[in-house]
């Protein structure tokens, strides 16, 4: 398996990767959600929003790959305050359970430390039962919850990065 950072060319296998990942989540979180997110991504200003978020120094996108096939990806942004927040990370369902997504968190961590990074944060659903086994397994602590838009209740984690 290799980890990497993207470049421009390698923005249609993210998305598609993307893509994957949140079809799979049909089912899991409330359709409305995953529909608006798979929508919403299959969009061209979607594709021209990744374009420019792979040029921008303070964004995170990551790609892994097994026999150049994109599996997974982890997608965040380096923030003013001096910390790191992951927006998403995801496996396709033929590559989970296999270490992928645990790699590809490790290696978010790793870059984001690179880059003075005092802390990773994110928030998930807490349905989502295997992303937040990996969270905790990884030393992720819960600081409390938040609503995303679409009323679901999320909990909001965090890594000290410094440690």
């Amino acid at each position: 398996m290799n980890i990497r950072l993207i470049n421009q060319e390698d923005v249609q296998d993210f998305i598609g990767c993307y893509l994957e990942i949140w079809r799979s989540l049909k089912g899991i979180l409330p359709d409305r959600y995953v529909d608006d997110q798979i929508k919403r991504a299959s969009s061209k200003e979607f594709h021209l929003k990744m374009i420019n978020e792979v040029s921008d120094p303070v964004n995170l996108l990551m790609l892994a790959t097994e026999r150049a096939e994109a599996v997974g990806v982890a997608w965040g942004s380096h923030r003013e305050d001096g910390s790191t927040w992951l927006t998403f990370l995801g496996v396709k369902p033929a590559h989970r359970r296999k270490g992928v997504g645990r790699a590809l968190l490790a290696r978010f961590i790793e870059e984001s430390r690179s880059r003075g990074s005092n802390k990773v944060s994110l928030d998930t659903d807490p349905r989502l039962i295997p992303a937040v086994r990996l969270y905790e397994s990884t030393g992720f602590v819960v600081e409390g919850t938040a609503e995303n838009p679409y009323g679901l209740q999320l909990v909001v984690y965090s890594l000290d990065t410094t440690i």
